[in-house]
């Protein structure tokens, strides 16, 4: 880089260093400009802004409903109780199915919901084994639809 023009160039910036006026009123440019925007531009515009306030609503309503979340319940004292575990502790073993496989299935996805029941009851931060449960419980009522569909 040349030194001199460098200097040159900033000795030509200190002379700038105050106020400007320009030589002319700009504003009635502007504000014509503005006015003569067409009117579907202006639409759009709202319409966007209209779209992104829908859309922020639905995300904030969606993080809000999964963090009230309700939790299955549990069934106290089942009839068909999951071999070992306790009738008071297994959810939805009242439903267990007449279908020999599907009822081993559902033992099998009742005592995995217990497990997890007690592993987030020992580490509650753990997000990770409320999205096991929640797998869980969805592949039960599953297998209850699927009963109730082929019964």
């Amino acid at each position: 880089m040349n030194t001199d023009n460098e200097f040159a160039w900033r000795n030509e910036l200190r002379k700038l260093r105050g106020d400007v006026e320009p030589p002319r009123d700009l504003w009635p440019q502007i504000s014509a400009r503005i006015a003569v925007r067409p009117a579907t531009q202006r639409w759009r515009m709202g319409l966007g802004i209209a779209a992104a306030l829908i859309a922020a609503c639905g995300v904030g309503a969606i993080a809000w409903r999964t963090q009230h979340q309700a939790s299955y319940p549990t069934v106290a004292r089942a009839s068909n109780a999951v071999p070992g575990i306790s009738a008071d502790s297994a959810p939805l073993a009242w439903a267990v199915p007449s279908n020999p496989a599907l009822a081993a299935a559902a033992r099998d996805l009742d005592a995995a919901n217990v497990q997890l029941q007690r592993a987030i009851e020992q580490n509650p931060r753990a997000v990770f084994l409320v999205g096991l449960l929640n797998r869980t419980n969805d592949q039960r009522l599953r297998l209850l639809r699927q009963e109730s569909s082929a019964g």
